[in-house]
């Protein structure tokens, strides 16, 4: 038997960044000092469109590696983190890719910035404390009936 549910492991998936693209998008305006329509619309516009990259890339990937782990009850803590800096390094490949055309000389140089360990981590950390929170209210749900 699984240890979660696949539809727990969908919605936190799609949950997880959530958070985090809030804060982002906030600290952005507040720190630009643009309050106007239009800024605000953009802002919203790009964290919208980095959601959708988010949920075209990375969910796929992190589902079908959740639903082999949970199927298996490896799906901990620290697998949920260890995929998010994974998937971190995945994506963070791709974009440089896509906006430089080629991959930086020292390629250890892609993963000296401590910030995105951080951004993947919390994320992880969602994902985990939404998915704990998720299968819970499920198991009380089933057990009071």
């Amino acid at each position: 038997m699984a240890q979660y549910r696949n539809k727990n492991i969908f919605k936190a998936l799609l949950l997880a960044p959530i958070a985090l693209l809030v804060i982002l998008a906030c600290l952005f305006i507040v720190m630009n000092h643009e309050y106007n329509l239009q800024a605000i619309l953009t802002v919203l516009g790009v964290t919208l469109l980095i959601y959708l990259i988010y949920c075209v890339i990375t969910v796929p990937i992190s589902y079908a590696i959740s639903v082999i782990l949970s199927r298996k009850n490896r799906l901990t803590f620290f697998s949920i983190i260890f995929g998010s800096w994974l998937m971190w390094a995945i994506v963070s490949m791709i974009g440089y890719l896509l906006f430089t055309g080629a991959l930086p000389t020292p390629f250890w140089k892609l993963f000296t910035d401590w910030f995105f360990y951080c951004l993947a981590m919390f994320v992880g950390c969602c994902y985990w404390g939404i998915l704990y929170l998720l299968e819970n209210r499920q198991r009380n749900e089933t057990t009071r009936y």
